[in-house]
């Protein structure tokens, strides 16, 4: 039984979008025998599309795109908070 799933990630602009699709590609190549992602990142969204020859493989992949999302926008987040060594002024 195959299986495929499609993910739209909203962002809140076009750079965290490009950011985010960055970040993870890494995570989406070499996958194992039997199962395909493609991400592709337009203006303000990344789109997942999920195609595996396992529901539960298809499911865990959904899972983990998930999690890596949400990890992704607390780092990108916490990056960007008043104090953070990200966004601190350095003294003259």
């Amino acid at each position: 039984m195959k299986a495929r799933a499609e993910l739209s990630i909203g962002c809140s602009d076009v750079r965290t979008c490009g950011e985010l699709a960055r970040v993870l590609t890494p995570d989406n190549s070499g996958v194992p025998p039997g199962l395909k992602i493609v991400m592709n990142a337009k203006q303000e969204t990344v789109l997942f599309d999920i195609l595996s020859e396992s529901p539960s493989s298809a499911l865990s992949t959904v899972m983990a795109v998930l999690r890596d999302v949400s990890l992704f926008e607390q780092v990108w987040l916490l990056s960007r908070a008043d104090g953070s060594v990200a966004t601190r002024v350095s003294p003259k």
